[in-house]
């Protein structure tokens, strides 16, 4: 459960409690009595620590944002978890006294009062709650140490999580297995189109190769032949329109440009494609909003025709952006992603003198789950590597430890960092189950309702804003549709996560 569940469940059973402290203050008792001044103490120590909860819930909207690239925060967040584990051991146990004081009231004879069952706080019970309320109190100081505010805030960025910048620069012979694709792809940007400005994305999860295929088209004589202007630019998070406007012209022309104006760098990109047929590449895009995107485009109406390849993770951003269909592009099959695999480990040399090794690099291919950018980085590791028991280590080890390129898991990673704060406790959660599990949406909402990690949203129900959530993590390229049919009843589908996909969660 995430932390920010685990906080609502213990303010819950917190205001469960209360109302049977409260009642057992008022029973009718001596004043002096040793148990009631226990329970008024016990009501007050109680009602601090929810008041520190709900602190402490507010700030974790912060401390989420950055627990991927701050190791202090990280740190920040296990303490927070082992004391909620206390506190929800304390309240449970009291909680049950509490019902089982009551059962006994309910079963005695003559009737005995469930209130005069409460009175008496189990031994210890209360030195328990004032020792997990003085840690939360230290844990709550240090967020002013770590500049975690209490407020739902904007959100952090991490330079560690920055995507490395693309050019359309690529080696063919490095490249394995994307042949039929490249062909589609080409076929369909070389098409007419009744519109001056067409929009085509690539979708895929990172590190399937969404930017090679987008570079082998690029750089195909066929395409260059088609167009007079090319264009290409990486553009991340951050959709700035003045930046994304500047690099273009850049781009375009080769020559540096020191203008920084918005209108005044439109005025240029609008001379110099005016009349021409021109190709651009937007790649890594993450923008939903579709206001900056009219903003950008608007001066591309003085081409001829221009056609904007995009590559994203995220469905959404394709549909605000596209006028084609989506180009959605899959894994590599078996043949070729060891074709790839033979290319970084061995050099592309066939290592028939040395089958165990080869036994060895086909277990390890397997796991990296048909994922290019998994294979193509484990498979350099193994490069220098001619110990059969360092292919073992790798194969046994955790695939996250065997990054020693550090490529793969910084690339998955952005995208959790890019998930809204509602979604990650609910991607977190799917790690409960094996690896190519089939997850049903109506049960897997289900199961997100009963741990809470669905918060109220108009007049929604619980589970159509489940749905939701399914259906955003499908669109950003977390979850793979089995046997998807628009036809089909939403509810009844079933979804897997690839398995690198599993290992980050």
């Amino acid at each position: 459960m995430g932390l920010r569940g685990m906080i609502s469940n213990l303010l819950s059973l917190g205001a469960n409690l209360l109302p049977s402290i409260i009642a057992s203050t008022q029973a009718p008792s001596s004043s002096s009595s040793p148990h009631l001044n226990q329970n008024h103490q016990m009501k007050a120590e109680l009602e601090k620590l929810m008041r520190m909860l709900e602190r402490i819930k507010a700030t974790l909207y912060d401390a989420e944002q950055r627990e991927i690239g701050d190791l202090s925060v990280k740190l920040w967040l296990k303490e927070l978890k082992g004391v909620l584990y206390d506190a929800e051991d304390v309240l449970g146990e009291y909680h049950y006294d509490i019902l089982q004081a009551q059962v006994e009231g309910r079963d005695a004879s003559p009737p005995v009062s469930p209130k005069m069952k409460l009175i008496q706080v189990p031994y210890g019970m209360l030195d328990r709650i004032q020792q997990i309320r003085s840690t939360f109190d230290e844990i709550a100081n240090d967020r002013i140490a770590l500049q975690l505010s209490e407020g739902d805030g904007p959100k952090h960025c991490n330079n560690e999580l920055q995507v490395a910048p693309t050019s359309h620069f690529v080696v063919e012979s490095n490249i394995f297995g994307r042949e039929r694709e490249k062909e589609k792809l080409i076929d369909l940007l070389s098409s007419e189109c009744d519109d001056v400005v067409s929009v085509m994305a690539i979708v895929g999860m990172g590190g399937i190769g969404k930017t090679t295929l987008a570079q082998l088209a690029y750089n195909d004589q066929r395409i260059r032949q088609r167009f007079d202007k090319f264009g290409w630019i990486c553009v991340s998070e951050n959709f700035n329109a003045e930046r994304l406007t500047k690099e273009l012209l850049e781009s375009i022309t080769g020559n540096e440009c020191g203008l920084t104006n918005l209108s005044t760098l439109q005025e240029k990109i609008l001379r110099e494609i005016s009349g021409k047929r021109v190709l651009l590449v937007l790649d890594d895009v993450w923008n939903e909003k579709h206001n900056l995107w009219d903003q950008f485009q608007a001066p591309f109406m003085s081409a001829t025709f221009v056609k904007i390849l995009v590559t994203t993770r995220n469905d959404h951003v394709a549909r605000i952006m596209q006028t084609e269909p989506t180009f959605n592009i899959g894994h590599l099959s078996a043949e070729q992603c060891w074709r790839l695999f033979e290319h970084y480990a061995f050099g592309g040399v066939q290592q028939n003198n040395n089958p165990k090794l080869v036994e060895i690099g086909k277990q390890i291919m397997n796991k990296c789950g048909m994922l290019p950018l998994a294979v193509k980085s484990i498979a350099s590791l193994l490069r220098h590597e001619a110990k059969e028991e360092s292919w073992r280590e790798i194969l046994e080890s955790e695939l996250r430890e065997s990054d020693a390129s550090n490529e793969i898991f910084p690339s998955l990673q952005i995208s959790y960092a890019r998930l809204p704060l509602y979604l990650k406790s609910c991607f977190q959660y799917c790690s409960m189950f094996p690896k190519n599990y089939y997850y049903n949406v109506g049960e897997l909402v289900k199961l997100w309702m009963y741990h809470d990690f669905i918060e109220s949203k108009g007049n929604k129900t619980a589970e159509e804003i489940g749905f939701g959530y399914v259906q955003q993590l499908c669109q950003r390229s977390f979850f793979e549709r089995e046997g998807y049919n628009e036809g089909n009843d939403f509810v009844c589908q079933e979804f897997k996560l690839h398995d690198i996909v599993h290992d980050l969660a």
